[in-house]
């Protein structure tokens, strides 16, 4: 009973319109996930917070240079252990 009554009732409403399966719509953005020829916007998005994230480690490695506190003072007349980890 309840299917019979289900199906007069979507018989009776017929297709709805729907602007986003119309054939202008579909025209007009032919790839709406795309941000750029080969890119969504998410990878866009991660590709720059991976060079934010290279670009302020590269700066915290800089801003030591800068100090002069990446490496022992050479003025010592003792030999100075480098403690900073990096071989030089």
């Amino acid at each position: 009973m309840f299917s019979v009554l289900a199906g007069s009732l979507l018989a009776a409403s017929g297709c709805t319109s729907d602007k986003y399966h119309t054939w202008d719509y579909i025209k007009g953005n032919l790839t709406p996930e795309m941000a750029g020829i080969s890119e969504t916007k998410l990878d866009q998005e991660r590709d720059l917070a991976v060079v934010n994230d290279t670009d302020w480690r590269a700066f915290s490695d800089d801003w030591g240079r800068v100090w002069l506190s990446d490496q022992p003072t050479m003025l010592s007349p003792y030999p100075l252990v480098n403690t900073g980890g990096n071989p030089n």
